[in-house]
């Protein structure tokens, strides 16, 4: 043999060996990772045995109490053993409350630590972008080449909310509150415009967590709405636009608050407009009681236009002609110090109700918020009218509980246009209706006695008797009402527990309510007009 082939043996063995090796090693390989699955399944095939043992031996633990309740509750009778499941049904329940509110807890605060995370880390990045930029010469920045691109204009999506510095606060407040005309806003641009404008305000200072800003925000708005009812407190129009406003701006708080029972109104777009970082509850019932006081202050107002026409529109004018001709027997014609020209009439009533109704809705009034000032306007309406009835000799006639009857339907037939009959309005008419009825009915017999006493269940027995002895007959045919019969009807109603006192209370107000009424607008969708002088503020 020679020494090539020799040679040649020599390195076809060692390629065999490192082959083998190789194949050696990569089992090795292949057994060490099946090892390590091996372990790891094992491990978790553990854990998964230790989970199950853990839900067997609670299971058991739960089905001997099981057993032991059934055992005790066999033994007690059957009240007590439903008492005793609904119990132990209340318990579980309440342990499976507390577990959920225990994880509720930590999800909330896993929450709130990932965001100061986020917070830290894009801070960071804006950092290291910066740093990188000052790194780079401006040579580098001359010499490369640029290649050009197509840049595609992207639609902004705006998240709902208005940004503005802590500085220009007073402006805003200013220009959107304590300078604000009311008419040009109210007919020109959507209702309530100013809340939703302050909230958007409010939810940016609650995105960045910065409590100062909310709170100030929150201050200068209400105390500026007071400024301005102090100053402007005598104007409907005032008064009724920042009712609206204060009420739509209660119901932003309310809607994206957070809270389960506000949101379940809510889109989902707008359910993540939520406010995220403060809870203003506090600042919702500040709210809620200055509604209150512009709400009355409301009612002062509409009570002070309308109390010098509703004496002479509702019972001195003559709706019904020719019907009050004939005077009352005994009676001379009551002068008036205003000229009949100049007097007002039913019609000048309801004109003023129109008036009323329609600048509340061009404000964007709550409709039940509506139907509670419209039963206030009709309580005072029907209230100054009897009153006056009571005082007065000549008014109290066959011929005036006509016209007055016809006058209170002219106001039904109005509720009725305007859809409000369920407003509760017509019932606080329900007195003035009845003492027209007393004038218009037979008042001789024990039998109109009786059924005066069942008619007049809104009267106080006080006024029921003034009305009889006021009573003035049309004519020498007619009979003025007795004594006796006076006398029967007080012993008819002497069980009667009622007020003593004659006139109703004029300035009585109604306790007001707002219900939630949340709004279907979108807050991305807003627009601010420039009429409004708010250009330091930016849409986010």
């Amino acid at each position: 043999m020679t020494d090539s082939t020799i040679l040649l043996e020599d390195v076809q063995k060692m390629k065999d060996k490192g082959e083998i090796a190789q194949a050696y090693i990569g089992l090795k390989e292949t057994n060490r990772l099946l090892e390590s699955q091996l372990q790891s399944q094992k491990r978790s095939h553990e854990n998964e045995a230790e989970a199950l043992r853990g839900e067997i031996q609670s299971l058991k633990e739960e089905n001997n109490r099981q057993q032991q309740l059934l055992a005790q509750n066999l033994q007690l009778p059957p009240e007590a053993r439903i008492e005793a499941s609904l119990q132990h049904e209340i318990t579980r329940l309440t342990n499976e409350n507390l577990d959920l509110m225990e994880q509720l807890e930590k999800q909330d605060k896993t929450v709130r630590k990932l965001k100061k995370q986020l917070k830290v880390f894009a801070k960071k990045i804006g950092e290291l972008e910066v740093g990188q930029m000052e790194n780079i010469s401006p040579g580098q920045i001359i010499d490369e080449p640029i290649r050009p691109v197509n840049i595609p204009r992207k639609e902004k999506d705006f998240q709902g909310m208005l940004e503005y510095k802590r500085e220009d606060e007073q402006k805003l407040v200013k220009n959107l509150i304590l300078e604000l005309k009311p008419r040009g806003v109210a007919v020109n641009l959507i209702p309530g415009l100013p809340a939703y404008i302050l909230f958007m305000c409010v939810r940016h200072a609650d995105y960045l967590n910065d409590d100062q800003k909310v709170r100030s925000l929150l201050t200068s708005t209400i105390n500026s709405i007071k400024k301005v009812l102090k100053k402007r407190g005598d104007d409907f129009e005032t008064v009724s636009f920042w009712l609206s406003n204060t009420c739509r701006f209660l119901h932003c708080l309310k809607q994206y608050s957070g809270e389960e029972g506000f949101m379940k109104h809510n889109t989902s777009r707008q359910n993540e407009h939520c406010l995220t970082n403060f809870d203003l509850a506090e600042y919702r019932q500040v709210l809620s009681d200055l509604a209150i006081q512009i709400y009355q202050q409301l009612v002062r107002v509409l009570e002070n236009i309308l109390q010098p026409m509703i004496v002479s529109g509702m019972l001195e004018h003559e709706t019904i002609q020719g019907v009050s001709g004939v005077k009352p027997t005994g009676l001379r014609k009551r002068t008036s110090s205003i000229a009949d020209e100049g007097t007002y009439t039913l019609d000048s009533i309801l004109r003023q109700l129109n008036s009323f109704h329609s600048v509340m809705c061009q404000h964007g009034m709550d409709p039940e918020l509506i139907k509670q000032v419209v039963k206030q306007m009709f309580y005072i309406v029907g209230a100054i009218t009897l009153n006056n009835l009571l005082l007065r000799k000549d008014m109290c006639s066959w011929s005036k509980g006509m016209q007055i009857r016809y006058n209170v339907s002219q106001l039904e037939e109005w509720l009725r246009d305007k859809n409000l009959m369920n407003s509760g309005a017509k019932e606080t008419l329900e007195p003035l209706i009845q003492a027209a009825q007393l004038l218009q009915v037979k008042k001789k017999t024990d039998d109109d006695a009786e059924a005066i006493c069942s008619m007049c269940n809104a009267l106080t027995t006080a006024q029921i008797v003034k009305v009889l002895n006021l009573y003035t007959p049309v004519n020498e045919f007619e009979e003025r009402v007795s004594v006796s019969f006076i006398r029967t009807i007080q012993v008819r109603l002497r069980d009667r527990k009622d007020s003593p006192q004659l006139l109703m209370d004029a300035k009585h107000i109604f306790p007001v309510t707002f219900p939630f009424n949340p709004s279907s607008l979108a807050l991305e969708t807003i627009q601010i007009p420039a009429s409004l002088g708010l250009g330091f503020i930016a849409r986010v």
